[in-house]
C-alpha cells in the first residue's frame, strides 16, 4: 500500500474543521489503495495528543462516522506546531516525512502566507516531489492571480499544482459531463440552432451567516461567479474533449472562457440585501454586492447569439443552484395550449444541484380528454441508487490528487481567463437594495424581460 504524507497547513482553521478533516476521515474509512499519513500544521498550542483529541471530538460531533473508526484514524494523525515562516517548522516536518515520499501539501491558510510557505517548502527540498493544493479564490483579480501563480510556479511545476474549486468535485456536477457526452441524442440539439437561451442560478435564502468580514472582502462575483459559475458554464458549453484526461478537459474549458466577452455593466444588475451592513464584520457603509444578474456573451461557432444569463445572490426567496437549457419553440403551434393566453412553455433541460440532485426534462404532453390540448410535464431523473459513499467533494478531490488527476482542478490558464471575463464588474458597487427573502432587485427582471422572464 502506498504511503502518502498529507500535510495540512491551517489544520485548526474553519475549512479544516468543517471540510478537510471529515474528508480525510472518509478516505480512511473507505479503505483506499493508499494510506494518507495526516500531519496537521498550525500555530495553535496543541500537543500531538491534544490535536488528536480535537480531531476526534469534531468527527464525533459530525455524526457521520463510527467511533471505533474515528479512534483508529486519530491514532495515526500527528501534529507539528510552529510559525509558517520559521525554518524550524520545516525541519520538524522533515523528521516525519520520509525523504523518498511524494507528499501532498494543502494550504488551508490565508493567501498572504502562501509565498513564505512555498519558499520554505522549496528550501527544505519538499517541492521536487511534492504536490500543493490551494483553495479558491485564486487571487482578487487578474493581476493578483498572476502574482499568486508566480509564487506557486517558482517552486512547483504546473503538474504539481492543484487549484481547488470544490464545486467541481460534486457528484451532480460531474454527472453533467457524463450526461452530455454519453448520450448521443443530445449532441444534434446542443447548439445555437436549437437552444434559445441558457440560465445559471446560484441563489441562497440566507445571508453571510457569521462570515461578514470574509464576504465583505470578496462579494458575490469573487465568491461564486469567477469560479463556480463560470466553470459550470464551461462544462455546459465546451466541445467534446479528445479524452477525459486532465489536459484535454482543461483545454476545452479554456477555449470556452476565451470565447466569452468581458461582462458588461450595461447588461448587469448588482444589489445588496437590506440589513447586510448590520452583519458582524461588515464594514460600515459597505457597497459590496451580495447579488448579481448578468448576461454573458459567448462568441463561439456553436453558441454565438444564444443569450446566457447568470444569477447569484444571498438572502433571496429560495435556495437553489441549477443550470437550465431552454430549447426553441416549434415554428408554429398546431395544438391547443392549456393556457389560451400564452404559448406553451418551451422544452427545458434542467440540471439541479441544490436543494436536490436531479435532471429534469420539461416537455409538452397531451391533456387527457377529447381535445388535442397540451400541458407541460416533467421527466425527472435522480442519481441511480441515491447518494453514494465517498461522494463528499473534498474527499473526491484529495483522492484525485493521489492519482495525479487534475481534470477537476482549475489550470493557471483557465483561472486567468475567468478573471478576464469578470474584471469589468469586480470593483463596481452595489447600486440597488433588495429586501431579504425577496427575489433580488426587481431590475434584474429587466435583463430577461424580452425572453419571457427568468425560467
Amino acid at each position: 500500500m502506498r504511503e502518502i504524507p498529507f500535510v495540512l497547513f491551517g489544520a485548526t482553521g474553519d475549512l479544516a474543521r468543517k471540510m478537510l478533516l471529515p474528508a480525510l476521515m472518509t478516505l480512511f474509512r473507505d479503505h483506499k489503495d493508499y494510506h494518507l499519513q495526516v500531519v496537521g500544521v498550525a500555530d495553535t498550542d496543541y500537543s500531538i495528543d491534544g490535536f488528536r483529541e480535537y480531531v476526534s471530538s469534531l468527527l464525533v460531533d459530525s455524526g457521520h462516522f463510527d467511533e471505533a473508526q474515528i479512534e483508529a484514524f486519530v491514532r495515526e494523525v500527528t501534529y507539528v506546531r510552529g510559525d509558517y515562516g520559521a525554518g524550524s517548522l520545516y525541519e520538524d516536518l522533515a523528521t516525519v516525512i520520509e525523504a523518498e515520499a511524494e507528499p501532498i501539501f494543502y494550504l488551508a491558510i490565508p493567501p498572504r502566507f502562501f509565498e513564505v510557505v512555498v519558499d520554505r517548502l522549496e528550501a527544505a527540498g519538499f517541492a521536487e516531489t511534492g504536490r500543493v493544493m490551494v483553495e479558491k479564490p485564486f487571487g482578487r483579480d487578474l493581476t493578483d492571480a498572476r502574482q499568486l501563480s508566480s509564487v506557486l510556479t517558482k517552486a512547483f511545476q504546473e503538474s504539481q499544482i492543484y487549484r481547488i474549486d470544490h464545486f467541481l468535485g460534486k457528484e451532480a456536477v460531474q454527472n453533467l459531463l457524463v450526461f452530455r457526452f454519453a448520450n448521443s441524442i443530445l449532441e444534434p440539439l446542443w447548439n445555437r440552432n436549437y437552444v434559445s437561451r441558457i440560465e445559471l442560478n446560484m441563489l441562497e435564502d440566507f445571508g453571510v451567516e457569521g462570515r461578514g468580514a470574509f464576504y465583505d472582502s470578496v462579494g458575490v462575483l469573487r465568491d461564486v461567479v469567477q469560479n463556480h459559475l463560470l466553470q459550470l458554464l464551461c462544462l455546459l458549453l465546451m466541445e467534446p474533449p479528445l479524452s477525459m484526461s486532465s489536459e484535454a478537459v482543461a483545454m476545452e474549458r479554456v477555449k470556452v472562457l476565451a470565447s466569452m466577452e468581458p461582462l458588461s455593466l450595461a447588461e448587469s444588475v448588482l444589489g445588496q440585501y437590506r440589513g447586510y451592513m448590520n452583519e458582524p464584520g461588515v464594514t460600515p457603509g459597505s457597497s459590496t454586492p451580495t447579488f448579481v444578474a448578468v448576461r454573458v456573451r459567448v462568441n463561439s461557432w456553436r453558441w454565438a447569439g444564444v443569450p446566457v444569463f447568470i444569477r447569484a445572490g444571498k438572502a433571496v426567496d429560495a435556495t437553489r443552484t441549477n443550470a437550465i437549457i431552454e430549447f426553441r419553440s416549434p415554428p408554429t403551434m398546431i395544438f391547443d395550449s392549456n393556457d389560451v393566453y400564452h404559448l406553451p412553455e418551451p422544452n427545458r433541460l434542467i440540471f439541479e444541484f441544490k436543494p436536490d440532485d436531479l435532471i429534469d426534462l420539461r416537455m409538452q404532453a397531451k391533456v387527457p380528454g377529447p381535445n388535442l390540448r397540451s400541458a407541460p410535464v416533467s421527466l425527472e431523473v435522480g442519481r441511480a441508487g441515491g447518494p453514494v459513499k465517498g461522494e463528499e467533494p473534498y474527499a473526491q478531490l484529495i483522492d484525485d490528487v493521489t492519482r495525479d488527476d487534475q481534470s477537476r482542478f482549475a489550470s493557471e490558464e483557465s483561472v486567468e481567463a475567468a478573471w478576464r471575463v469578470v474584471s469589468p464588474l469586480l470593483d463596481q458597487p452595489a447600486s440597488l437594495l433588495y429586501g431579504a427573502g425577496t427575489g433580488g432587485p426587481r431590475e434584474a427582471d429587466g435583463l430577461v424581460s424580452e425572453f419571457g422572464g427568468w425560467c
